[in-house]
C-alpha cells in the first residue's frame, strides 16, 4: 500500500511540473510546429 501512495504522489508531481512547464512556454504548439512554407 505504501508503494501505491508513493507512485500516486510521484504521478501528481510529474503532472504538476509538466503543466507548469507547458503553460509557461511563450509559444503555443500551433506556433511552434507551423511553418510558412508548407507543401501539401
Amino acid at each position: 500500500m505504501k508503494s501505491f501512495w508513493i507512485g500516486s504522489m510521484a504521478a501528481v508531481i510529474i503532472a504538476f511540473v509538466a503543466g507548469v512547464v507547458l503553460s509557461g512556454s511563450e509559444m503555443t504548439s500551433e506556433q511552434k510546429f507551423s511553418t510558412s512554407s508548407t507543401r501539401l
